[in-house]
């Protein structure tokens, strides 16, 4: 709930994430159960929030409505998400014992003690939700109508000045509270912590336009497509350039972005609709980014929650199951949308408002 609301899984492990692992630590749970529930739990969020930045990349980079590719993910991710909380719960059966912390009693005094809580402090981010998922807004207004319920609640509310608001919006908001714990939760950054992934994906265009204007990309995707004679082969080839690719550079960015320039002719050869390709390119490379151990998301991952890659690994169902529906649909047909079909937004519509 906390990644897809705000679309950071590094957000969500470096709060919520933070939070849940001293509780499964008091409760005697394995500490590489635990993280690995909390980085498939991050990684469905940053995988299908609209605020997510690798969601709106993978649409924007294969020319594909942001919420039909929300749409099209569903069908891989949510049959994951389902199994997931079926292994998680049958193996969490085994564990458990301890009680639960008193930290979080801190952490609730400390909050109410400075800060103004209520329904209302709640509307930004049931905004954010209620405008991309039953609205269907487009991403932009949908976040910027957000933003502005989140800077009145701030004025109103939690009387925060609007000079405040601007640097916190460029700076990040660094709290006060006295309280390390509440201080480590709440602790942000603002426009300025985006420089770097912004460079990232501008370098990662740059190695995609050097590697498309040389030919290196048709080549490689020549040679992966003469041995692909059915739909099953290229959705495997495609996953496997984004694992490629996060096993040589460990960005997921980087891992979107060449092979959905490389294969965007291939799918539209084979008329199959632009979301399958960008839902592939996230089946692979946006969960799959913390299973490689020397990725940025597993170093992040095992600096902020003081645990080994290759502990928590073993126990991160999701980006091992997600890779298994998107080969089976390929291999069967199932959800290969083709370009003939007419989008409405209809289903779209239905399915969302149902979920």
């Amino acid at each position: 709930i906390f990644s897809i609301a705000t679309g950071t899984s590094f957000g969500t492990i470096g709060t919520a994430g933070l939070a849940l692992m001293g509780i499964g630590e008091v409760l005697e749970y394995p500490a590489g159960l635990t993280v690995g529930a909390i980085v498939s739990g991050a990684y469905i969020g940053d995988k299908m929030s609209p605020a997510s930045d690798t969601t709106n990349v993978a649409s924007a980079i294969t020319d594909t409505n942001l919420f039909r590719h929300i749409y099209s993910m569903m069908y891989t991710t949510l049959p994951a998400a389902i199994l997931c909380l079926i292994i998680y719960g049958v193996i969490s059966m085994r564990y458990g014992g301890g009680q639960l912390p008193s930290e979080i009693e801190v952490v609730m005094s400390g909050l109410a003690q400075n800060f103004n809580l209520g329904i209302v402090t709640l509307i930004p981010p049931i905004l954010l939700i209620l405008l991309a998922t039953v609205f269907r807004m487009p991403a932009i207004p949908t976040l910027v109508i957000s933003i502005f319920a989140g800077v009145i609640v701030a004025l109103v509310l939690q009387k925060t000045g609007f000079t405040q608001i601007l640097q916190i919006a460029t700076s990040g908001f660094v709290p006060e509270t006295g309280i390390e714990l509440i201080d480590g939760l709440l602790k942000r950054g603002g426009i300025e912590s985006m420089f770097s992934t912004v460079a990232l994906m501008i370098c990662a265009l740059i190695l995609g336009g050097v590697l498309e204007g040389t030919k290196v990309l048709d080549t490689l995707v020549y040679i992966l497509l003469k041995k692909v004679k059915t739909v099953g082969g290229l959705i495997a080839a495609v996953l496997a350039s984004c694992y490629l690719l996060l096993a040589g550079t460990g960005n997921v960015f980087v891992s979107i972005i060449v092979p959905g320039r490389a294969f965007s002719s291939a799918f539209k050869e084979k008329k199959i609709e632009s979301s399958v390709l960008s839902r592939t390119l996230e089946d692979a490379a946006t969960v799959g980014s913390p299973l490689i151990p020397w990725s940025l998301a597993a170093i992040f991952t095992s600096g902020v929650l003081k645990i080994s890659p290759l502990e928590y690994l073993p126990f991160t169902f999701l980006g091992m199951l997600v890779p298994i529906f998107s080969i089976i649909y390929g291999f069967t047909g199932f959800a290969i949308f083709k370009e003939n079909t007419e989008y409405t937004g209809e289903n779209d519509k239905k399915i969302v408002s149902s979920i």
